[in-house]
């Protein structure tokens, strides 16, 4: 899967930030706007449809920062609470 054009394509949806399903099509990225229309978020989903990477982009902190995604054996996958500077590998 490439990161910066997925297999699976890249969609588009309107909502808050923690709003996108951390299941989705599998080898795709969808980009989070609010109701302003302003990206706040990215997320990639890995060849099991399962989230894999988050890209937020103003809460808080104005610049952009990574969320890395674990998997747990309990509780399936959880966001790593660290912000991670941006990764050129997923665009």
């Amino acid at each position: 899967m490439g990161m910066c054009k997925p297999s699976g394509g890249i969609k588009s949806a309107k909502g808050r930030l923690g709003s996108l399903p951390r299941k989705d099509t599998p080898n795709t990225r969808t980009d989070l706007y609010n109701e302003k229309g302003e990206l706040i978020q990215r997320r990639w989903y890995g060849p099991d449809g399962w989230v894999i990477h988050n890209r937020d982009y103003n809460h808080g902190d104005p610049r952009p920062h990574d969320h890395y995604w674990h998997w747990d054996d309990n509780k399936g996958p959880l966001r790593n609470e660290d912000h991670s500077p941006v990764d050129n590998n997923f665009c």
